[in-house]
């Protein structure tokens, strides 16, 4: 069953191209950075001068340190499976998303929320160069169907979307 599984999500992730909303500078870092213990704050920052994000929440049930299946979670407007676009009216730095109390600034300009949608999550291992020694965690998250919305508009990320990689360390 988690061999099928696993088969299944990197399917998804192999098939398919990165996505694009449809706005011009939607063009992001490959890097996805993390924050959080047992709630996790995953973002990636835009190319065009870090004014833009794309964020995604989740919690220990998806980002594990084991590779039990993770089964896919519904993305909802609020509570612990969000993805949220947002657009700044400066510069962004780690410390926006890793702060205890979320800054004042920069000042949010658009804040696209998902209201439908899914979120894959596979963990793997990365062992030593022993070949047994686990030395941390890749987690590899693919949106899937994921609806952004604000006020009136909505934007659709393509039907998969490779989110991207994040490393942990390993279990304590």
């Amino acid at each position: 069953m988690k061999k099928l599984f696993l088969l299944v999500v990197l399917t998804l992730v192999y098939s398919c191209n990165d996505g694009d909303l449809d706005i011009s500078s939607f063009e992001f870092e490959d890097e996805v950075n993390i924050c959080g213990t047992n709630k996790y704050t995953l973002f990636r920052l835009s190319t065009n001068e870090q004014r833009e994000a794309l964020i995604v929440t989740l919690t220990d049930l998806q980002i594990r340190k084991d590779e039990d299946p993770v089964l896919p979670v519904n993305v909802s407007e609020n509570g612990d499976y969000t993805v949220t676009y947002r657009l700044f009216d400066d510069q962004l730095t780690d410390s926006y998303f890793c702060a205890s109390v979320p800054p004042v600034e920069p000042g949010v300009l658009k804040d696209w929320r998902g209201v439908s949608g899914t979120i894959f999550v596979v963990n793997e291992p990365v062992y030593d160069t022993d070949g047994e020694t686990i030395t941390g965690w890749k987690h590899y998250v693919v949106l899937n169907d994921v609806v952004l919305r604000v006020d009136d508009q909505e934007l659709k990320l393509d039907e998969t979307f490779v989110y991207g990689t994040v490393e942990t360390g390993p279990a304590s």
